[in-house]
């Protein structure tokens, strides 16, 4: 079997020299903000399904990558099989989303104002773009 050299669509190597000045970059913002009162915090990149999918509906419900239900979960013989029966988790597409369950679990242990400082990774099901 011949192996595909190229990365998935939409998706890049990152050099160690470009990791190196973007870690570098990084860490100038973080703490910048770090230095005017924010807090640095982290969230999985996987959420669940509902989160993803709740009030926002329309265009946002296009930017999610779906996965699959795993296991004994997954029930490909259930009448009226739908895409929601598919699926329990999706990929974030954006930090807003996994910022208002952080705090929303978390409030009681945060300061009263709690300025948020987040940087990660998101997956948006879209078609790539330049500088995106």
């Amino acid at each position: 079997m011949k192996i595909n050299l190229n990365p998935a669509k939409g998706m890049r190597d990152i050099t160690p020299r470009e990791k190196e000045i973007r870690d570098y970059v990084e860490g100038v913002i973080v703490d910048t903000y770090k230095k005017s009162g924010f807090e640095l915090f982290e969230t999985p990149v996987v959420e669940n399904i509902e989160n993803l999918t709740g009030s926002q509906g329309g265009e946002n419900l296009m930017l999610i990558f779906k996965i699959l239900k795993r296991g004994d979960k997954l029930d490909l013989n259930k009448e009226g099989l739908t895409e929601d029966d598919l699926s329990d988790l999706g990929l974030r597409y954006d930090l807003t989303v996994p910022l208002s369950r952080f705090y929303c679990n978390n409030r009681s242990n945060l300061l009263p104002v709690f300025k948020a400082l987040q940087v990660g990774n998101v997956f948006r099901a879209e078609r790539a773009q330049k500088g995106r």
